[in-house]
């Protein structure tokens, strides 16, 4: 049972939004307002921007081959906020990156969520978002259900995860490195690990750098932001409909 029947459970959720030191300012005045708007609590990760990657650092946890400086810092930070989660006794990590928005009712429905997970020792992660315009088609959805099984990830702007999966993917970074971007190098790694793959159903969470809010911040061919939007929100409702292998 969730104790606290309305606002967001802090006395179970370790929450963490990927940041940086210095510079995109604007994201960070997005995300307080964002989040103290829903009743999401703000805490940014900073560590591991570019210029603290240490060749020390890149050897212990980075491939040789893998090279891109923002990618790199950025895949440290899931990792970083994975290690700080598993040092305190909570049971649930929830990760964002810094250009998410939240639903209106993100507080309520991931407390459903959290509800329908069950078992906190569960070997699960949860996504929460929207990414790369995944969705399960219409025809699936379930009245009443949140969670629906999947065969792949959703990208890593928006998710939650238990210890069991903190563990796992700690260690298997610790023996494999990183070897791509961190949302790639998670949909390998969790497959290997037997690790659910859930999406939330319709998505509670939606990435700036892919609705044209933002340009992006670490990789691609910067485009218009009217362009982005409109192409966004074609595919968005296209797949809402069919699923993501519709043709768009």
């Amino acid at each position: 049972m969730l104790a606290d029947e309305s606002g967001f459970p802090r006395d179970l959720v370790f929450t963490r939004v990927c940041h940086v030191k210095q510079g995109y300012e604007d994201r960070r005045r997005h995300i307080v307002k964002e989040f103290e708007r829903r009743g999401v609590p703000v805490y940014f990760y900073t560590d591991w921007d570019q210029p603290e990657v240490t060749p020390d650092i890149r050897a212990e946890l980075i491939a040789p081959d893998f090279v891109h400086p923002a990618r790199v810092s950025l895949a440290l930070k899931h990792v970083g906020i994975w290690r700080d989660f598993l040092e305190t006794d909570l049971p649930y990590c929830l990760v964002f990156e810094d250009d998410v928005f939240l639903a209106r009712d993100f507080v309520a429905k991931f407390r459903q969520g959290l509800t329908e997970l069950g078992d906190p020792m569960r070997k699960a992660v949860i996504y929460l978002g929207n990414g790369s315009n995944y969705y399960t088609p219409i025809w699936k959805l379930r009245r009443g259900q949140k969670l629906y099984p999947a065969l792949h990830a959703r990208c890593a702007d928006s998710y939650l995860i238990t210890r069991p999966v903190a563990e796992a993917r700690c260690a298997w970074i610790a023996r494999n490195k990183i070897s791509r971007p961190i949302d790639h190098q998670i949909e390998q790694m969790d497959d290997e690990l037997g690790i659910e793959m859930l999406w939330f159903e319709r998505p509670i969470a939606e990435q700036g750098s892919e609705n044209g809010a933002f340009q992006t911040s670490v990789a691609g061919k910067s485009r218009p932001l009217l362009y982005k939007k409109l192409q966004w929100n074609w595919k968005k409702y296209n797949r809402m409909i069919f699923g993501h292998n519709a043709r768009s």
